[in-house]
């Protein structure tokens, strides 16, 4: 279903910045309370708790903004493929937020813009050119030097949020050449979907006691209904919707090189929410390195 958008005259680029940037410091703290819950609760629970309240929300949306219109995509397989690559991204994210620091965790997952700029060379007609290739590589210098890759020392949780941003980079990727005309409340719809189901089905496998660090992170033993933080779950559900809503405002007022440079907003917030409320510290080098990504991502995105 292809959706005729009304495009505004001249770009607003301040309110374009002031609202990436907001959305961005709404998901940051949000991602900073994940690493926190996440830690007492499976993830196959809180993505499950947290889509049972999404879904109504978004149904409702649908309804009032495009009314009399089918919710479903018009390329139902490539929807699916797409949000499965969303979904699998995040909760590969979700699972490092409580084994890394903050700021190494969300330094490692803006590398998206890196493989963004690599799967659009290979997959599509776009021409990368020097500088993109010096972005990409000034890029995973930052990765070298940010998780100091020396023999037999590297936590195999720090890559947890590389394979994220891998997997990110994909879904973009597919969404600009297979899903670019769908409505993305219904694309956000069909991934809400799939967590629900996935939700479930890691419910079922709570019996599992050992196994990978991902897996007893998904499918671990449910927190008793009891227990669990509603007021925080149904709190994270708004996020979602804010940085949904938020990024697709931005890149509408915005044009999308600037836009995509204060995107780099939430690497700042995180490395200063990490410092302020989990105390982590950095040290020069993995600082230099912190620097880095988002200085290639400005090159590739500049290109």
């Amino acid at each position: 279903m292809s959706i005729t958008r009304s495009e505004p005259t001249t770009d607003r680029a301040a309110m374009a910045v002031v609202t990436m940037v907001l959305t961005n410091l709404t998901l940051s703290v949000a991602d900073a309370i994940i690493k926190v819950t996440v830690a007492e609760m499976p993830l196959a629970q809180f993505i499950f708790l947290r889509s049972c309240i999404t879904l109504p929300l978004l149904i409702a949306l649908l309804r009032w903004r495009f009314p009399g219109r089918p919710m479903r995509p018009v390329h139902l397989g490539w929807a699916v493929a797409r949000s499965s690559l969303l979904l699998a991204s995040l909760l590969l994210y979700y699972a490092s937020l409580p084994r890394l620091d903050f700021s190494l965790a969300a330094a490692a997952y803006y590398t998206i813009p890196l493989f963004v700029t690599l799967f659009a060379a290979l997959g599509t007609q776009d021409r990368v050119g020097v500088k993109g290739w010096t972005g990409v590589a000034l890029g995973f210098c930052g990765v070298l030097l940010m998780l100091k890759p020396e023999a037999g020392t590297i936590d195999p949780a720090a890559l947890l949020p590389l394979a994220s941003a891998i997997l990110y980079g994909l879904a973009m990727v597919m969404t600009r050449t297979r899903n670019r005309g769908e409505n993305p409340f219904v694309l956000a719809l069909v991934f809400n979907l799939i967590a629900f189901c996935l939700g479930g089905l890691g419910g079922l496998a709570s019996w599992v006691d050992g196994g990978p660090v991902v897996l007893v992170t998904l499918s671990g033993s449910w927190v008793p209904s009891v227990d669990v933080p509603w007021a925080v779950i149904g709190l994270l559900s708004l996020t979602m919707l804010v940085g949904s809503v938020g990024t697709a405002a931005a890149y509408q007022l915005g044009p999308p090189p600037l836009v995509s440079t204060w995107d780099f907003s939430y690497l700042a917030f995180a490395v200063l929410l990490g410092v302020g409320l989990f105390s982590e510290t950095l040290d020069l080098t993995s600082m230099l390195g912190i620097a880095l990504i988002p200085l290639a991502g400005m090159v590739v995105i500049w290109r």
